[in-house]
Order: structure tokens, then sequence, then C-alpha cells
């Protein structure tokens, strides 16, 4: 049975808005002095959302970091193509973000092109007990359209913010299990702009990790599920939900788990017995609730949280003797 969900665009979406108006594509000449090489190259290349000097902080869930030169949604894998030819071709550095969920931008922003996917690939298809979603696809919105169809595996997904594409870059997982437990295949885009699928068994997974060749960007992927019981789904979903709602500070920005739990034990009982639940520097404060999440309190800024993990990091190791490995990317200048 073929099964496709397929939320078309909002035209909506494609007109700019907010502060970012007067710096939007359409509300500026192509021969502006003050626009960048890397915005001038920008412009008329695609249908999609363009917007000049986008502040980053609003497009990640920590909540922080400055403006990227250009920040593109491109409306299909075709406009996709477009940007990586002509940011190859002009040496145009590219930055490709999801919802920004595992990822701190730095104060100073970013130089060259953002990418997001988010509003172009987000297409999700079932075939019997394969399901395949674009890139752009919210991993919360898979976990929902596989329950509906009585589909069992992303339940211990339940909760995670980011998207497909993300999630597979870095083999997200959680309660024990990890994205690359239900991938039959990735398909890719190389740097040529050449699309390519790989089976599961010529990819490279690792804890919170997956090798990724230089330059490719992930375009979907395919998953292998099994038919389970509707209401036990429905009420494993519901537990995850809650035994995420008690163990982590939803109720402020994050970047989710700032670092990798080391071998044998758990970055947040590490920092937690370290005594350190609770410190802060400026508006960035470790969580009183888990101790492995850097929360921002309103006003935090990049170079706070920076200085925040390295605190964590210093201390750790002085006091566990434990070198603690960054699960969060950080970008920007």
């Amino acid at each position: 049975m073929l099964d496709v969900l397929l939320e078309p665009l909002d035209p909506r979406t494609l007109r700019p808005s907010g502060l970012v108006r007067k710096l939007s594509s359409k509300a500026v000449k192509r021969d502006d002095p003050m626009l960048t090489n890397y915005q001038k190259a920008a412009q008329g290349l695609i249908q999609g959302k363009v917007l000049f000097n986008a502040p980053l902080k609003r497009y990640t869930s920590m909540k922080v970091g400055g403006p990227v030169d250009a920040l593109l949604f491109p409306t299909d894998v075709d406009e996709l193509r477009r940007l990586v030819h002509q940011a190859r071709e002009k040496s145009i550095p590219l930055l490709i973000l999801g919802k920004g969920t595992n990822l701190i931008v730095k104060d100073q922003g970013v130089r060259g092109w953002a990418i997001s996917l988010t509003r172009g690939l987000r297409r999700i298809r079932r075939d019997g007990e394969q399901v395949e979603a674009e890139a752009g696809t919210l991993l919360q919105r898979l976990v929902q359209f596989s329950a509906r169809r009585n589909l069992t595996g992303f339940e211990p997904f339940t909760g995670i913010p980011g998207t497909v594409g993300g999630g597979l870059t870095m083999n997200a997982g959680a309660w024990g299990s990890e994205l690359k437990d239900l991938t039959l295949s990735v398909t890719l885009m190389d740097r040529d702009g050449k699309i390519v699928e790989k089976p599961r068994s010529k990819l490279q997974f690792s804890y919170r990790g997956f090798v990724l060749p230089r330059g490719s960007i992930v375009l979907k992927a395919q998953f292998q599920l099994k038919r389970g019981d509707g209401e036990e789904i429905r009420e494993r979903i519901k537990s995850y939900s809650e035994r995420r709602r008690k163990t982590q500070p939803l109720d402020h920005p994050s970047a989710g788990s700032i670092f990798k739990n080391p071998e044998n034990t758990r970055a947040g009982k590490v920092i937690d017995e370290t005594g350190l639940k609770g410190f802060r520097i400026g508006q960035a404060m470790i969580s009183e609730r888990h101790g492995n999440f850097i929360i921002n309190l309103g006003k935090a800024t990049a170079k706070e949280i920076l200085q925040l993990m390295e605190w964590v990091e210093k201390n750790v190791y002085e006091k566990k003797g434990i070198s603690l490995e960054r699960e969060v990317k950080v970008v920007g200048e």
C-alpha cells in the first residue's frame, strides 16, 4: 500500500516579513552597494524565501547567534541543486540548517549562506512497513505519521525537536534507540549536485555521528518499521513524552544534550557529581533539572554559553578525570 503525505508550500511563507523585510531579496536592487558578494550571488536564484542578514538566533533552539549573509529556503531539490552549483562556482561557504536544535551559532554570525530544507523537502510516503521521509521533515511529524498508521519504531524519538536530515547527521537517539537502527537507506546530494542513494550497508554511523561525504547533503531516508497495536504505540508515545517532561528543562531555550555520554556513564550524572547544576555565567545556566543541559535564561549570548561549556569541561576533567566530548555543533565567528 502506497501512502503519501505532502504539505504544499503556503505562498505566504515565500514573502518577506517582520524585521528582515527590508533586507529580503525582494526589497533590494541587484546593484545595491550595501550587499555583500555572498548576498548578490543569492539574488534571483530560487523562488523560495531568501533573507539577508537574518539573525540565526531566530532559527536555533538555543536562541543565540548573529546574522548569516543569506538564509535560503529552496522549495525543491532542483532549487537546492542550483544553490549548490552556485556556491561551488563562487566559493561560497554553506551551512545546512535544520531546526537548529543541536547547533550553537557564535555572536558575530556566519559568513556565506545558510540553507534550510524545512519549507521545501518535507514529504513523507509509506509503502507497507517502510516509510520514506525527506530531510526537512520534523521528526515529530514522522512519529505521528507512523503512529496513525499503526507502525511502531519511532516512539523513542518522541519529543526530539529536530528534522530527519539533522537527526541522521548526528544519529539522533533516546532511551537506547538510535535513528540508524531503523534506517534502510539514505539519499544524498553531493557537492556536484549529483544524487545518490546509499543502502544501510554502505553507511557509517557511530554514537551521535554519521560519516557524511564532504560537501554532501541529506535529501531523504527510508526507514523500516513494523506493524503494531495502535493503542500500545500511543501509550508508548505518551510515556516517552512524560519522561522527557519530567527529566528535561523544556521551559527554557536549549540545544538539547551538550555533551556525549562517556563510556559506561552518563554526562548528566558526571556533571551533577561535580556540583555544577545551577552554575551560571551571565544568562547561561546549567539546568538544575538535567546536568547535561545548558539553558538560556532569556538574554544569554553565545559567548556566555561557550564559556560555560568550557567551564564544565575543565571542572569535570579536573575532578573526575573525564574528557567530555561535545555533542552540539558550534559554527560562526
